[in-house]
């Protein structure tokens, strides 16, 4: 009975660890970079106000044909004009809106080129169950996405007479 109870406070423990936010400082400098450009991109949207990263759910990183890395976190509104949104003196509002970030993208190893990429921003009380799978989904393109190669079909050939 006490080996039950031990392991089951063990698997709680690791339940926990595996879900509990990434610290900002443990991100590679390629996923830093995946950060930078879904914040770019994001902050061209149609808004007024900076946002600014406050926590990071999700960091991975995987060397497969390529480098790819996955990255989901967390951005809050700020007193800040969405231009400023880089500056460090930029707090947070009281009662911000939340947004729930990620960005997915597979680079080349040597030049660190963009290959695919898929990256979006949405409102934390939108995000569903059917939202996470549709996302899990466009990762997994992105990740098995080849440098260089196209898929069959992609161009079509006229026969000649």
């Amino acid at each position: 009975m006490k080996l039950v109870a031990g392991w089951g406070l063990v698997s709680a423990l690791l339940v926990l660890r595996v879900q509990a936010d990434v610290p900002a400082e443990e991100l590679s400098e390629i996923q830093n970079k995946v950060v930078r450009l879904v914040m770019e991109k994001f902050h061209q949207r149609d808004i007024q106000s900076a946002y600014r990263m406050t926590s990071i759910v999700k960091a991975k990183q995987v060397y497969n044909s390529g480098i790819f890395v996955n990255v989901e976190f967390l951005v809050k509104q700020t007193s800040c004009h969405k231009h400023d949104w880089s500056k460090p003196d930029c707090k947070a509002v009281k009662n911000p809106r939340t947004y729930n970030c990620f960005g997915c993208y597979k680079f080349e190893y040597d030049s660190h080129a963009v290959i695919s990429k898929v990256d979006e921003c949405i409102l934390t009380r939108n995000l569903k169950a059917g939202r996470q799978t549709q996302r899990n989904d466009l990762c997994k393109e992105v990740e098995e996405k080849e440098p260089g190669r196209t898929n069959p079909g992609v161009y079509s050939f006229r026969k000649t007479d």
